[in-house]
């Protein structure tokens, strides 16, 4: 098993709700904290109830409590803010940098979870589920495809009223930056719009007459 799994777990609340540390102190599940994919603790800000207390801070998670000795979290001050160590297996108790115990809880979950998991991972297609949507009804893809497209729209109508909001509801402007997005395509579509900032469509229009300059800005 990988840790991503238990992330998984964690980060769509998909574990059964009796949750107890290894000293059998009651845990309650307010907030699971905010994915971290970079380094650091795997969840941010995270708020938990441990028995009438509540705790505000972050969360770590591993397939065995040892690891957090593994990774040597126990002299890294990056981990002090840990409140809660999530594991698959408790085999040992865990410390901050000043030798603070740790809560630690394993977490129970129904084993369909890692069975699904572990098939899709295993899986040879491109697309692992793909021999699954045979199973789902068209009435359920085509309402599933009209709401993404919805939702589509409204991303794209959010982000078109933002930048006319910050650019004083000129419709031009809105115009240029996202004709420069769309010219860097995916990849560059960012810069391509940083580019465009970078020379306002004023300056372009002091020179609307004289073609020369408008290629050299």
């Amino acid at each position: 098993m990988k840790e991503e799994f238990l992330h998984y777990i964690w980060k769509y609340k998909l574990f059964k709700n009796d949750l107890k540390s290894h000293d059998q102190e009651k845990i309650e599940i307010i907030n699971q904290g905010i994915h971290n994919h970079d380094s650091g603790p795997d969840f941010f800000n995270a708020k938990i109830k441990i028995n009438e207390t509540i705790w505000a801070g972050n969360v770590e998670i591993h397939i065995n409590s040892s690891d957090w000795y593994v990774h040597k979290h126990h002299k890294d001050k990056a981990y002090d803010n840990v409140i809660l160590q999530v594991v698959l297996n408790h085999d040992k108790e865990v410390v901050r940098t000043n030798g603070q115990v740790i809560p630690s809880i394993e977490l129970k979950f129904d084993q369909k979870l890692l069975t699904n998991y572990e098939s899709l991972i295993q899986s040879e297609f491109w697309i692992p589920c793909e021999k699954d949507i045979q199973k789902v009804d068209t009435f359920t893809i085509q309402n599933w495809l009209e709401k993404l497209t919805i939702e589509r729209l409204e991303a794209k109508s959010e982000k078109i009223f933002q930048l006319l909001n910050q650019s004083n509801n000129s419709w031009e402007n809105v115009f240029y930056h996202q004709l420069a997005r769309n010219f860097g395509f995916k990849l560059n579509s960012d810069l391509f719009e940083q580019l465009a900032k970078s020379l306002p469509l004023a300056y372009l229009a002091k020179h609307k007459d004289n073609l020369f300059q408008i290629e050299a800005l």
